[in-house]
Formats: C-alpha cells, sequence, structure tokens
C-alpha cells in the first residue's frame, strides 16, 4: 500500500496463517475416508509454536496451504477429485461462520 488509509477505503488484507483447531468438517462420505490423510499432511506441514510458545499451536502459513491444496496431486486422477473436496472442507472448517 502507499501512504496511509484514506476515509471511506477498505484497507487490504491478506492470509498471513491460521492455527490449526479441532472443528467439524462437513463432507459427503467418499471424500471424509481421505480426510486423515488430509489432516496428517497440514500437521506437517505445519510451523508448531510460530509465533512463539505464549501463543502456541501448530499454524499453516500461506506457502503450506499452497502446499496442502497440492496434496490431490499425488492420487490417482480417479480419487484426485476427492482429495480436492476434503482438502477444501478441512480448510473450511478451521474458519467456522
Amino acid at each position: 500500500m502507499d501512504g496511509p488509509i484514506q476515509p471511506g477505503e477498505m484497507p487490504e488484507v491478506s492470509l498471513l496463517g491460521f492455527a490449526l483447531a479441532d472443528c467439524v468438517v462437513e463432507i459427503d462420505r467418499d471424500a471424509a475416508k481421505y480426510l486423515r490423510a488430509v489432516h496428517r499432511t497440514a500437521l506437517e506441514l505445519a510451523t508448531p509454536n510460530c509465533f512463539g510458545a505464549e501463543i502456541g499451536g501448530f499454524w499453516l502459513m500461506q506457502d503450506q496451504l499452497t502446499q496442502l491444496r497440492k496434496l490431490p496431486d499425488f492420487y490417482p486422477l480417479s480419487e484426485a477429485q476427492l482429495v480436492s473436496r476434503a482438502v477444501e472442507a478441512y480448510i473450511e472448517a478451521q474458519f467456522p461462520v
């Protein structure tokens, strides 16, 4: 951004990352069988205590989120769409409304 925000303007916001949390994932039965692999992969990619021990948690930053979204590439074509749905449902569940 260039300079201060003027009245009436909205600041640009970008996702830096988020802490993985317990969540309820709403997904169809076919894709649900891939959730364990998605969760394990997310934990492996996540950075523990990214912002110090006081805040704690396992954090997925933008780069790791991009890597998680590539998980379907490592499955056969017949399963890739199901894995993709599981990944997106998992990410969406991390941000409850």
